[in-house]
């Protein structure tokens, strides 16, 4: 997220700053740049104001408007000085009536031309796994695996690594690796088994999102009709980032990391990462390899503590307000919700799910 220019252009250009103005992603930078770079809060306001604009006015695109005379109405009101890219449509101002580029904006997705052609932020280009595969076979010779059976199939690659396919899933991958880097390319449902290579990570191109690892065991669903693509992980630590164009770069610095117990859902159509805990989280620790699950008259703190080493799962408490909290309890193979859900009703506290976190809340024991 770097700005040549420090102008409204520049920011409204950045796939980094038009998800923090829709959506408030990556708001920590931008607080930041804005406490370094005061005098640039007139750029980001009128950088803001236009993405606003333009995502109202393509909510309010009409039929049968007559083109010519909305085009006369922008060349009338507006100095645009136009560019073609191989990226499209990109608009590059001399104006300083900020007002008017907005109502530009709004007059080219009445147009019909789409907000993605006008500034690259509207209707978000969708990639298949035929793209994804069309791309990757101008480098290198694939080999693709088919599951047409009812029945799980197992691809074992070159690295030893295993990847399950469920039924009518398909993975391109080749028949050797790059010497820096381990790629596939996937449709449908699958489970990974990575053999780990710290010297050669491994990429799972699945529509927009990749995965990245180093070595692992996850899950990916990610079929080309579907509005999601979820990414579970079962062991270790997975990087997961999204891409609006068929490329096979590594833009790690935008990913999200999950790790066991934990998913990234990504929206297609908001381009949107979302971090949660999965549906049924299971134990990553034998509960014979926890040092106490047998618990009488001990602080619920105690506990907690052994809950989130079973299931690798970070809790939240306020451990002054749960201090006089004391229970007996026995962690059993019961499910980690349930647990919760008998710990906290014999506390009288309650707990929700954020950001892929458990938070307990509780006004204390008396």
């Amino acid at each position: 997220m770097k700005y040549k220019f420090f102008q409204t252009q520049d920011f409204i250009k950045d796939d980094a700053f038009i998800l923090w103005v829709k959506y408030g992603k990556n708001d920590a930078f931008f607080q930041a740049f804005l406490l370094e770079n005061p005098e640039k809060q007139i750029f980001i306001d009128e950088a803001s104001n236009f993405i606003k604009k333009v995502a109202e006015a393509e909510k309010l695109r009409q039929p049968n408007i007559n083109q010519a005379k909305v085009w006369s109405l922008i060349n009338d009101n507006i100095d645009v000085e136009s560019e073609t890219t191989s990226t499209g449509f990109l608009p590059k101002f001399r104006s300083s009536k900020w007002i008017k580029y907005s109502w530009a904006a709004a007059a080219v997705v009445v147009l019909g031309i789409g907000l993605k052609s006008f500034m690259l932020i509207n209707n978000p280009k969708k990639i298949n796994y035929s793209e994804l595969v069309a791309t990757a076979e101008k480098q290198i010779r694939l080999i693709e695996k088919i599951n047409t059976s009812n029945s799980p199939l197992a691809i074992k690659l070159e690295d030893g690594s295993i990847i399950t396919l469920s039924k009518n899933a398909k993975l391109s991958y080749p028949r050797h690796f790059e010497p820096n880097k381990r790629q596939v390319i996937l449709s449908g449902e699958a489970f990974f088994e990575i053999t780990k290579n710290p010297q050669k990570p491994f990429f799972v191109y699945s529509n927009e999102v990749i995965t990245k690892v180093l070595g692992t065991s996850f899950t990916i669903q990610a079929f080309e009709d579907s509005k999601e693509v979820i990414v579970s992980v079962k062991t270790g630590r997975v990087s997961v980032f999204h891409q609006n164009k068929v490329a096979f770069a590594d833009p790690e610095e935008e990913a999200l990391i999950i790790t066991p117990n934990q998913q990234i859902v990504f929206s297609r159509k908001d381009e949107l990462l979302t971090k949660s805990l999965v549906e049924t989280p299971i134990l990553i620790k034998d509960l014979s390899q926890l040092t106490q699950t047998s618990f009488e008259n001990i602080p619920v703190s105690e506990v907690l503590r052994a809950i989130e080493q079973a299931y690798g799962v970070h809790i939240i408490y306020d451990a002054d307000q749960l201090s006089h909290c004391i229970i007996t309890t026995t962690l059993a193979n019961e499910s980690l919700y349930n647990k919760l859900d008998i710990m906290c009703k014999t506390i009288g506290a309650s707990y929700k799910i954020v950001d892929a976190q458990i938070v307990i809340q509780s006004t204390g024991c008396d």
